[in-house]
């Protein structure tokens, strides 16, 4: 028990001599605060890479998408390693734009290796950006009159050949979502009929399991949406589940209720079309994820949210929505990357000397 408690004042010791290095210089708040939050990410990252290498010299495969298990004395070595060899590096005293070089590059054979995963995980999907080809009622109505052009036909076969395949890996998914609902409704169980926990971590790892077991629930919900939308047949579909894919002629925007959307958080169209458009989307996306998860050992996805958020439209149909959240899928160790935001980055120094850069 001591020297548990000691290791942890070292690693609190740590980090408080690390946060006054980082504000020791003159700066304004918001270069302390980028300073502070670049130092995080390095160390966080340091430490991941010093994981997987120990875990290595275990014998562990450092591909494999199964995480990282090492005892907590182990992780705290681990973590006091990455703290010495920041400081080895003398990281405290770069510059910000320094700091910010140093982190990208701690960060590049992570990202590298995250976008060949979602390469291998790739769909093909139809460069057009059209909604329905099929617009025209009077080009429609008579067929023999109808001209199809390559880029409509190239659209439509991989349109079909993308549903063909996202209905062979959320079949699996499915399956595999089921396995893990089983494992941790059981594990909760046993849980609940263990008296002794010496370690306290009872009541955490309860909560835990409550919380994965709602995120399952809903990732299965999404996946048997997307089944019944498509009519897929050996599909599993539960009762409880609601069938989200037909239209409420009563959506609209002064008749809205929170229990019109579906667990993608989405609130079906009047346009069929639109719709049409959105599951297929939605179907691309969670096949990713899934096909990301198996070579990753976690991916992301985006799903209704559980955190109830602010009133929409005031008044008497108003109601409570937080919209979309994002939930890792699998297990993603510390310092992973779980998300990217696309854009184009401009940091204050290049912004100060733009005739530099441009």
């Amino acid at each position: 028990m001591s020297s548990s408690s000691s290791s942890s004042r070292s690693i609190f010791s740590r980090l408080r001599t690390a946060w006054k290095n980082l504000v020791s210089k003159k700066e304004s708040p918001r270069e302390s605060q980028e300073r502070h939050d670049l130092y995080r990410i390095a160390l966080a990252v340091t430490y991941s890479d010093l994981r997987k290498q120990a875990g290595a010299s275990a014998g562990a495969s450092v591909s494999s998408p199964s995480p990282i298990f090492q005892s907590r004395k182990e992780l705290e070595r681990i973590y006091d390693e990455a703290t010495e060899a920041l400081d080895r590096k003398e990281i405290h005293a770069h510059s910000v734009p320094n700091l910010r070089r140093e982190v990208q590059s701690l960060l590049r054979p992570q990202i590298l290796s995250l976008l060949q995963v979602c390469q291998k995980s790739q769909l093909d999907i139809p460069s057009t950006t059209i909604l329905d080809f099929h617009s025209d009622s009077s080009s429609s109505s008579d067929p023999s009159s109808s001209s199809v052009s390559k880029e409509e036909e190239e659209y439509v076969l991989t349109r079909e050949s993308n549903v063909k395949k996202c209905k062979e890996v959320l079949y699996e998914e499915q399956h595999h979502t089921l396995d893990l609902l089983d494992k941790c409704h059981s594990d909760s169980y046993h849980s609940s009929h263990d008296d002794g926990h010496a370690d306290g971590h009872g009541e955490n790892n309860k909560r835990k399991q409550q919380q994965q077991a709602i995120f399952l629930h809903k990732k299965l919900s999404a996946i048997e949406t997307i089944a019944s939308f498509y009519q897929w047949e050996h599909f599993y579909f539960s009762s409880s589940n609601d069938n989200h894919n037909h239209n409420n002629n009563n959506n609209n925007s002064s008749n809205v209720n929170v229990d019109d959307a579906d667990e993608f958080g989405y609130i079906l169209n009047k346009d069929e079309h639109v719709n049409n458009q959105i599951r297929y989307y939605q179907m691309i996306n969670l096949s990713r994820s899934a096909l990301i998860r198996q070579q990753l050992g976690y991916s992301t996805i985006a799903l209704k949210s559980t955190i109830q958020g602010h009133i929409i439209n005031n008044g008497p149909n108003g109601f409570f929505n937080g919209g979309r959240g994002i939930f890792i899928d699998g297990k993603a160790n510390a310092g992973s990357i779980v998300a990217f935001f696309p854009g184009e980055v401009w940091p204050k120094e290049h912004l100060l000397h733009a005739n530099s850069v441009l």
